[in-house]
């Protein structure tokens, strides 16, 4: 900085002796910034070399996370958004092999003994005496998956609360999209197919995807949150194999869908949203029709939420 300020007040009081350098030849200050920027640039494109080189390596992907989280401050946002998505593609992509390391009826047994519900991996490490199992459930912990488990099964999925920290450095469709998935990954919307969400709960996240799609629909993720968006708002209106929105014999909605989606009307009253308008207009007919899945309702359904 000090060179820069010299150069700008040689500028000022010598000014042919400036002109006539700045004939073919840097000044001291545009040669220190040149070099400044050239160093950066070497800077960035070796974090992300090595980064890349961790990420094709197999079973590197802890090494690859945690040299994430240390470099990607000193990155453009540009850079960390490329960085942080390949991340989650190789986390996509090696998922299978983590989930077949636990698959075995030996470990499920093991981390069946110790399991209570809610725990993390991080809670059955400190839980168990076995080396062998520590090591496992610390590796793939470390590799960014959380434990979940449904019908009797232990599993891994992608800790998105882990990418937060990514987040803070990327776009801001990318930072948004990680706020979508870390949600999910903080608490499935549906296990063994029936509903593990509210309702409120339920229409909130389609309300958020909705967002996203209408801010960012050229975003590089925009595919990934369509899917889910249109997954939720077919549970909306239909509900889930075993959590179904209407009663099988009394052909009534579910009390609380009811009421989970007025308070959502309620609160977006106003709201020019589409899912928001079809809402109202399908607890409006549920209000014509004593909230019975009629022949009248299963033909708005039909028409407006066809099921293919």
């Amino acid at each position: 900085m000090k060179k820069i300020t010299k150069a700008y007040l040689m500028l000022a009081t010598v000014t042919f002796t400036v002109q006539t350098m700045g004939l073919g030849y840097p000044s001291q200050a545009e040669a220190a910034v040149s070099t400044t920027t050239t160093s950066q640039s070497e800077s960035v494109q070796g974090i992300s070399k090595t980064f890349e080189q961790l990420l094709r390596q197999p079973g590197k992907l802890p090494q690859a996370f945690a040299y994430l989280q240390k470099h990607i401050q000193s990155i453009p946002a540009s850079q960390a958004t490329i960085m942080t998505l390949h991340l989650e593609n190789a986390q996509t992509k090696q998922l299978d092999s983590y989930s077949q390391a636990l698959y075995p009826a030996s470990v499920q047994t093991k981390i069946n003994t110790i399991y209570k519900p809610g725990d993390s991996f991080t809670n059955v490490i400190s839980h168990t005496k076995d080396t062998n199992l520590k090591k496992l459930l610390t590796q793939t912990r470390d590799a960014g998956y959380k434990l979940e488990n449904a019908e009797g099964m232990y599993y891994p999925v992608i800790n998105y609360e882990k990418y937060k920290v990514f987040g803070k450095h990327t776009t801001a469709d990318i930072r948004s999209y990680i706020d979508i998935m870390a949600v999910e990954s903080g608490q499935a919307a549906t296990k063994d197919a029936a509903l593990h969400i509210g309702y409120q709960q339920l229409s909130g996240r389609v309300l958020a995807q909705e967002d996203f799609l209408n801010k960012y629909p050229h975003s590089n993720r925009t595919l990934a949150v369509k899917g889910l968006h249109d997954l939720y708002y077919f549970y909306t209106f239909y509900g889930t194999n075993n959590t179904p929105l209407f009663d099988y014999d009394t052909k009534k909605i579910h009390p609380n869908a009811k009421k989970g989606y007025q308070l959502v009307i309620q609160r977006n009253s106003g709201s020019a949203s589409p899912y928001v308008q079809k809402l109202k207009a399908f607890v409006a007919l549920l209000d014509q029709n004593g909230d019975k899945h009629t022949a009248q309702v299963a033909d708005w359904l039909k028409k407006n939420v066809p099921t293919s």
